[in-house]
């Protein structure tokens, strides 16, 4: 037993692995509620599939690129389940960047046991589980930069054509998915500094070998530019992201720095404290020192300039940071594991250096499961930081109650036709509603935006809706300043932690009043 054990242990690790990250993530993949995010990007698909010539390349007109939109439509068709099937888009890519993140840990010289260490973190850390169970882009971008990290290193250690080429394919497809894949450019670069002993003039060769795989993908990315909505791809970007002008110059940078720390304690929650202190520990490791000095400044290479010039910055635009972080940390694991083992060393080194491992993978698991459970479980618990409890749990982007309001929508048009105003014009409100019933009998049925807050119903609405037996609003109660005496409240739905509730109110008595 001991000897098949032995001989197999790599593959019944890889599989026990895949096996769990399949169970965990495909467990309760609906107990967190629709994301505003994630409602907008499958309604795109949702009309590209309605209209795939008019829609085909929409989410440029959002300053998104539309690869991630595209790779969700299949999936629209196979599930009934409009929010499962985006989501699932993202479970299958964390099993691709299981394989991706292994593959790089193996080229930047990792072993057996540091490719397994890999696959555990991409698995269970708070970071990459919460992304690979959402409808989001940013899981996927981080796959394809994976991809391109890691056939860029192949290139430098095998000199193959096809691995510059794919490399360069891989990166043109993350901008294909996101354009912030423009700042992974310097993770690339820095990869013409991990051979050693290497003469000025073949490092200058490897660095051109690097800037050519950079220059491909973005001239993969201008092939976007036949589509009239090209531009839209950075108007966006005033609204995340502060002028470089202005922050070297304006004074910006004193509303940026005191971030930094917040940020940087993003990682030390989401990739939890272990992976953190294994890559602290690393650049002071003599065997891997090089290697962690160069994927540490990957990561802050990526990192700072949202750091820097961020508005308005959410942990999840930091998550191909966590790419390198990743198989820097499982580089040292290995090592330190490695010392612990190695019977040349003193006993009392031993000791200590297999009490550093133990406390380590300790915190690892500990801190994920604490992460992992309450997202299967009950999704109101989940420790998030502060701004994703925003996001996910008690703003107006959180999907609570959406569900049944659809539930309710579809129960009233059973019984007569239902005219639906909503807050907003984009996002949870509409269209998550919108979502939930594509493909489903909406004779009966309307959904319309009607802007934010609400301090009254327009009275084009109130006369679109006199086609219709009923006339319902659906909005966030702390949203809504209109006077409620002569309405009646349906039903409401609050959020946890005391954020707002999703309120249904019958306003067809509006119809009746004299204008």
């Amino acid at each position: 037993m001991n000897k098949f054990l032995k001989k197999y242990w790599y593959f019944l690790a890889t599989i026990s692995i895949f096996s769990l990250y399949l169970f965990t993530h495909f467990w309760h993949l609906l107990e967190l509620p629709v994301f505003a995010d994630e409602s907008i990007y499958i309604r795109w698909a949702q009309l590209i599939i309605d209209n795939w010539r008019e829609y085909l390349f929409f989410p440029m007109n959002d300053g998104k690129t539309p690869l991630f939109i595209w790779m969700m439509i299949p999936f629209q068709f196979i599930f009934s389940d409009q929010l499962f099937a985006g989501r699932f888009v993202s479970v299958i890519v964390g099993l691709g960047q299981i394989a991706a993140t292994m593959w790089a840990v193996k080229l930047f010289g990792g072993k057996r046991l540091s490719m397994i260490i890999a696959a555990l973190i991409v698995t269970i850390t708070p970071f990459w589980f919460f992304h690979h169970r959402m409808a989001l882009i940013d899981a996927t971008l981080a796959l394809l930069l994976t991809l391109s990290l890691a056939a860029a290193v192949s290139f430098l250690n095998n000199k193959s054509k096809l691995t510059y080429i794919v490399s360069g394919v891989f990166y043109g497809l993350a901008f294909w998915t996101k354009v912030p894949a423009l700042l992974f450019a310097p993770v690339i670069v820095l990869t013409a500094f991990l051979p050693d002993q290497k003469t000025y003039l073949e490092r200058f060769w490897l660095l051109v070998n690097a800037g050519a795989i950079v220059i491909f993908g973005g001239l993969f990315f201008t092939t976007l530019k036949t589509q009239p909505a090209f531009s839209q791809l950075f108007s966006r970007g005033n609204d995340f992201l502060y002028p470089v002008s202005d922050v070297l110059f304006h004074g910006f940078y004193k509303n940026t720095l005191p971030n930094i720390p917040v940020y940087l304690s993003y990682f030390w929650t989401y990739l939890t404290p272990a992976v953190s202190v294994l890559i602290l520990l690393g650049i002071f490791m003599r065997s891997r020192r090089r290697q962690i000095f160069i994927l540490t400044l990957a990561a802050l290479g990526f990192f700072l300039p949202i750091a820097i010039l961020g508005k308005s910055v959410y942990p999840r635009y930091f998550l191909p940071a966590a790419i390198p972080i990743t198989i820097g940390a499982s580089l040292v694991l290995e090592e330190l594991i490695r010392l612990a083992k190695d019977k040349r060393q003193a006993l009392k080194r031993r000791v200590i250096m297999a009490l550093v491992v133990g406390a380590l993978v300790a915190n690892l698991v500990t801190s994920s499961v604490s992460f992992i459970f309450p997202a299967l479980t009950n999704s109101n618990k989940i420790p998030f930081v502060e701004p994703d409890i925003v996001q996910y749990l008690t703003e107006w982007s959180s999907g609570h109650g959406i569900l049944e309001t659809v539930s309710l929508i579809e129960e009233q048009a059973r019984h007569q036709s239902v005219a639906v105003a909503t807050e907003g014009f984009f996002g949870t409100l509409p269209d998550a509603i919108l979502m939930y019933l594509h493909r489903r009998d909406v004779s009966n049925i309307s959904v319309q935006g009607v802007g934010q807050p609400i301090r009254g119903i327009s009275p084009e609405f109130i006369e679109f809706s006199r086609r219709y037996k009923s006339a319902w609003l659906v909005v966030n109660s702390h949203r809504m300043f209109m006077d409620t005496t002569e309405l009646k409240l349906i039903s409401q739905f609050c959020r946890p932690l005391n954020g707002p509730c999703l309120q249904v109110w019958d306003i067809s008595s509006l119809r009746d009043k004299k204008p």
